[in-house]
């Protein structure tokens, strides 16, 4: 395993005046209809791993892993405050770990495969949304999306309990082709 594809773990302080380290980082956790809570007052510890699945290294010219064409951001339900990287061509969303876009905080009203499907059409510098064919709808600024929805900078996606709010990294005025000719 290389560096890049390495997961740390970041683990608070431990409170002045005593208590092993192991103490002060597990989570506490109890249950809440069907939703993790953890304890307010306890420090933490946080898991980031690099998700930038690879390309073949054919096609790749940037050290193997793909571009992003911009992020999602959890702005309500589990997970809020979390980002995940949109990127080139059809992106699907749902909570199993394969999807391009998975959303695996613990909202289970997500589909496991292929809730949505986010695409950056990279010729046209373009970012629509679209469902995917399950019974679950997806909303763009609250309305059901029925068919393909270009998407614009803040526009706001629900996924089962989950708001997802879209920043764009590529467009009129960025495209990693133009930026590494």
């Amino acid at each position: 395993m290389n560096d890049d594809n390495k997961t740390r773990i970041l683990r608070p302080q431990p409170p002045a005046g005593g208590g092993n380290d192991e103490t002060h980082n597990i989570k506490s956790s109890g249950s809440h209809a069907g939703h993790d809570v953890e304890a307010e007052d306890e420090p933490r510890t946080r898991v980031i791993s690099s998700r930038s699945p690879k390309r073949s290294e054919e096609t790749s010219d940037d050290g193997g892993y793909e571009l992003a064409a911009g992020w999602l951001v959890v702005i309500e339900g589990p997970g809020r405050g979390c980002t995940r990287e949109i990127y080139y061509g059809m992106n699907s969303i749902g909570r199993g770990s394969e999807e391009r876009i998975a959303l695996d905080f613990g909202d289970t009203t997500i589909s496991r495969e292929a809730h949505a499907y986010l695409v950056f059409d990279e010729k046209q510098s373009d970012f629509y949304l679209q469902h995917g064919g399950k019974s679950n709808l997806v909303r763009l600024n609250g309305a059901p999306v029925l068919a393909p929805q270009p998407l614009k900078n803040g526009d706001t996606i629900e996924i089962g309990d989950t708001k997802l709010r879209f920043v764009p990294l590529c467009g009129d005025d960025f495209t990693w082709e133009a930026a590494n000719p």
